[in-house]
């Protein structure tokens, strides 16, 4: 009976373990052979065998493919035979933990191998347990503790860089300094409390320097606050504290934190009075060195228009005293003519400059003959050399495509900068070579490259890395004595860049210098320049002309000039007069010559008016601009308003009947 009872409590002990496991097999350790002893459906599903001859064969062949395959390297490494006796014979159990797969699902096991209690000790019992929910619940323990220390020290060190932390509920707006330095703590500013925004406006009444504190209290206030870091993720401002007596710098920031807990404005207040102090000490320095600058382009502009100005006046004064010696008054008028003429290129370059700095540059792209551009360059620069006694030559001839797409005026005016410049500052009876070359990149393109060399005086190797900047020259006896702006190279060098090349100078002191400038352009077969054909110019002899002008001077030198070919004339002092003028005169003027900057009515509005008139004879009337406003932009607002064309004062007389002609016969 005892012996019934005792195998039917034993039964009873086993059958309640194993609720346990999801498995359960029975192994020989001698043999190896093994039977499953109890299974759950979900294991059956499996499809495993439920006996066999080699245990540790069936789990490393079946078994281990229902293993997740991160860990089956680490299961086929411990489940041996070996490795298994031999943690049963030192501890009497053999345990491991890893992921098992249900189809689609993954799940932690645990698999434990016991021995039996035999006097033999032949037989194994191996239980399969499932462990998922207390492995998932350990991971998310340690992930959240592995997290928790790594924000408490992130907080920590950056912590250390402010002046105070601040959490605010938002839900009452309660606040708790989190952290903050003995300075901060001198001001007796509250460390807990309700109503952040009006306790810190309070504060800040007291604390905050002066000049900062009526722009601090127009900004922190709970909406203002809260509607910025709703667009941009953040508020910040800055300011000056009261510290110990002097006014400090700091930055104060702040930003929303939303989680379990609610929303919650973190708001800190940062040092950065090194930092700011740091940055006026350089704009200090910057201002002072535009002022510099500033000061530097006055003194060269002052002496280089006076020169030419003192020449212009001197010269006029001669003339004026000796009109009976033609050939002295002839003298004279040739030197105020280069005078002005240099005078001129002067007042361009500030123009120019002026242009390229604002972003206001536009190049044009127009059907170019190269050849053409080396002719006038050879010209211009040819005259100046001879005036030198300097030797210079010219050397294009490996250029075989010269029909290309560019600005032709810029690049010209690029190249014969550079020349100019090497002439200048060439001694005389020495050499100046010009050579350009070209290079096919195929797909209809090349690559230009034009090559300045002189053996004048060179470049110092202090000076070189700012020869392309705004109104400067190097600072010598030999250079001094020539005159300019120190503008030209700096044009050159940015329409350069416009055109999306390159330009790069190599020099030594008295041995010279070689200026490299290279271009892609595009290439054209196609020799149309799109210009309108132009008729002698004596063709316009009994043409009438109003001119639409304030200045008596200026009015006098365009009739006078346009009377030389034929034409005549009518001056109206300002633009309401000229429409008045027009309106009553119908097909009497063949063109306008217009001026911008007039009383009553100025040119733009003059030129709105007469293109309303009724008829086409005003809108077709050719009305051309005469004004010193010079730039790209009074150009386009010149043609936006209705205007044909603009010519620039001071002007060239052929160029203003040029212009005129044009526009006459294109009617």
């Amino acid at each position: 009976m005892e012996k019934e009872l005792k195998d039917v409590s034993q039964a009873s002990i086993a059958q309640a373990l194993a609720a346990d496991y999801f498995c359960i097999y029975y192994v020989n350790t001698e043999t190896d052979r093994f039977v499953e002893y109890s299974g759950s459906e979900e294991y059956d599903r499996l499809g495993l065998p439920k006996a066999g001859d080699d245990f540790i064969s069936f789990s490393r062949n079946r078994f281990e493919e229902h293993i997740h395959p991160d860990d089956r390297e680490r299961f086929l490494d411990r489940f041996t035979k070996e490795k298994v006796v031999e943690s049963l014979d030192r501890t009497g159990t053999f345990t491991m933990t890893f992921r098992m797969l249900f189809g689609e699902d993954e799940r932690y096991v645990h698999l434990k191998v016991t021995r039996m209690i035999e006097k033999e000790q032949r037989h194994a019992v191996i239980g399969l347990s499932s462990v998922d929910e207390q492995m998932r619940a350990r991971a998310a323990y340690e992930k959240a503790h592995s997290e928790s220390i790594t924000y408490s020290r992130v907080a920590q060190a950056l912590a250390g860089d402010y002046f105070s932390i601040y959490e605010v509920d938002l839900e009452d707006d309660s606040f708790v300094e989190y952290s903050s330095i003995d300075d901060y703590d001198t001001l007796g500013v509250e460390k807990e409390g309700t109503d952040f925004f009006e306790t810190s406006r309070k504060n800040m009444e007291r604390l905050m320097y002066h000049e900062d504190l009526d722009r601090f209290l127009r900004v922190f206030n709970r909406d203002r606050v809260l509607s910025i870091i709703e667009r941009d993720g953040h508020f910040t401002t800055k300011y000056r504290l009261m510290v110990s007596g002097e006014p400090k710098y700091v930055s104060l920031k702040a930003t929303l934190l939303n989680d379990s807990a609610g929303a919650h404005l973190i708001v800190g207040t940062t040092d950065i009075d090194a930092q700011m102090k740091r940055e006026l000490e350089y704009q200090k320095l910057m201002e002072s060195a535009r002022t510099d600058a500033k000061n530097d382009f006055l003194a060269n502009m002052s002496h280089d228009i006076r020169t030419p100005m003192n020449a212009i006046v001197g010269y006029t004064n001669i003339a004026r005293s000796n009109l009976d010696d033609s050939e002295l008054v002839r003298d004279s008028l040739d030197k105020i003519g280069s005078s002005s003429h240099f005078l001129l290129s002067l007042i361009n370059d500030i123009l120019d400059i002026s242009k390229i700095e604002s972003g206001k540059l536009v190049l044009s792209k127009e059907r170019v003959d190269l050849e053409d551009v080396f002719r006038r360059i050879e010209d211009i620069t040819l005259l100046q050399a001879r005036n030198k006694s300097l030797n210079i030559s010219y050397d294009h001839t490996s250029v075989k495509n010269t029909h290309i797409l560019t600005d032709e005026l810029r690049l010209e005016q690029v190249l014969i900068n550079i020349t100019s410049n090497a002439i200048k500052y060439t001694p005389d009876g020495k050499d100046v070579y010009l050579r350009a070359e070209e290079t096919d990149l195929g797909n209809g393109r090349s690559l230009y490259r034009f090559m300045i060399k002189d053996t004048g005086i060179g470049i110092s190797e202090d000076y070189l890395p700012h020869i392309f900047e705004s109104f400067t020259r190097e600072e010598k006896t030999t250079v001094n004595r020539v005159q300019g702006t120190g503008l030209g190279l700096s044009i050159s060098a940015r329409i350069v860049e416009h055109m999306g090349g390159r330009i790069d100078v190599k020099s030594e002191p008295g041995k010279g210098s070689e200026f490299t400038v290279e271009v892609e352009l595009e290439r054209t077969e196609d020799d149309a320049t799109g210009s309108v054909e132009e008729k002698p110019l004596e063709d316009l002899t009994g043409k009438k002309i109003l001119i639409i002008e304030d200045n008596d001077i200026n009015a006098e030198i365009a009739a006078m000039v346009l009377s030389q070919f034929g034409m005549t004339s009518s001056v109206a002092i300002n633009g309401k007069e000229g429409l008045d003028v027009l309106e009553g005169s119908e097909g009497e003027y063949d063109a306008v010559l217009m001026d911008i900057q007039m009383p009553v009515m100025n040119g733009y509005e003059a030129t709105r008016a007469i293109r309303k008139l009724s008829g086409d004879y005003y809108r077709d009337l050719p009305i051309i601009a005469m004004s010193a406003n010079a730039y790209d932009q009074d150009v386009r607002n010149c043609l936006e308003a209705g205007m044909n064309d603009h010519i620039a004062k001071p002007f060239q007389p052929e160029e203003l009947i040029r212009t005129v002609a044009k526009y006459i016969y294109r009617k």
